[in-house]
């Protein structure tokens, strides 16, 4: 068996999540920016890829830019923009209902997909149900996260999925991280959906096959030389092990050592176990530096 050291030094592709592992809202997590800089200084390949909806991959690469970050956003592959892509490749046109922020269209607007639906939703006579208006057009209900999501909002989506329309999600995270309180992911919202609608969505983002089809796409990679750095047992770590990666887990995002231990000693959870664990990616850092010595 393979040491921890020598398999950081063996992988030449550094895949991250973002959200807890690379920063948490707009702070840097202590580290990021110069395990980056080694990496690209080291002629290794880094991509992210995020669960999160909110933004484009040009978004995000300026929150990047901004946090001192040297990632580009052709090596970006974010929910939002798995979704669009997917969706294209289906042929869809649209109109799409969207339940989700603007990164979602901003993304669908790349590839030609006429959407509605994002924003604010005030429609109507302000009763339960009175003056729902829906558009008979509709060819499929695309759910991310959406900050701005209400009653009507998940009644029009419902409507649309239980009238026949195809249902997609950007992802099933059920939580964002969050120091003081619980903050609800957009599986709680997809979950909501999907009750409702007596309908399961196709799940675009982690740990699901079009994150890896977009990759491979962009991107070649040797899975045996390539490492998932995430926060996330059931998106980021399912996704190493589903596809043959390397897997590390952070401790700087939802899940917790207490959390880690359970999974190592429950012999029906070892697809969420991760092959190697870190306090924080600064701790990647130091080891990738040792072993490279």
């Amino acid at each position: 068996m393979s040491s921890q050291n020598d398999i950081l030094r063996s992988c030449n592709t550094f895949l991250f999540d973002c959200d807890g592992v690379l920063w948490n809202y707009s702070e840097v997590i202590p580290g990021a920016p110069a395990l980056i800089k080694y990496l690209v200084e080291t002629n290794r390949k880094v991509y992210l890829l995020t669960n999160n909806s909110t933004r484009s991959a040009e978004q995000y690469a300026d929150k990047c830019r901004k946090l001192g970050l040297s990632v580009t956003a052709d090596n970006i592959i974010c929910s939002s923009g798995v979704a669009a892509n997917y969706l294209s490749s289906q042929g869809v046109r649209g109109p799409v209902y969207v339940l989700g922020d603007v990164g979602v269209g901003l993304e669908l607007d790349k590839v030609g997909i006429s959407h509605f639906g994002i924003g604010p939703d005030h429609s109507g006579d302000g009763s339960l149900l009175g003056g729902v208006d829906l558009n008979p057009n509709t060819c499929c209900v695309l759910v991310g996260f959406d900050p701005h999501i209400n009653y009507r909002k998940l009644l029009k989506a419902t409507t649309y999925i239980s009238r026949g329309v195809p249902f997609y999600a950007t992802n099933e995270d059920a939580q964002l991280p969050c120091a003081d309180y619980v903050q609800p992911g957009t599986g709680a919202i997809v979950a909501a959906v999907k009750f409702a609608a007596g309908c399961k969505p196709i799940v675009l983002g982690k740990p699901h096959q079009p994150v890896m089809d977009v990759l491979r796409r962009r991107h070649s990679l040797d899975p045996a030389r390539t490492i998932m750095v995430g926060d996330r047992l059931d998106t980021d770590i399912v996704f190493g092990n589903r596809f043959g990666l390397h897997s590390a887990c952070v401790l700087t995002g939802v899940t917790t050592q207490s959390l880690l231990d359970e999974v190592k000693a429950d012999p029906k959870r070892v697809r969420l176990r991760p092959e190697m664990e870190f306090r924080s990616v600064a701790e990647i850092l130091e080891e990738l530096k040792a072993a490279d010595r």
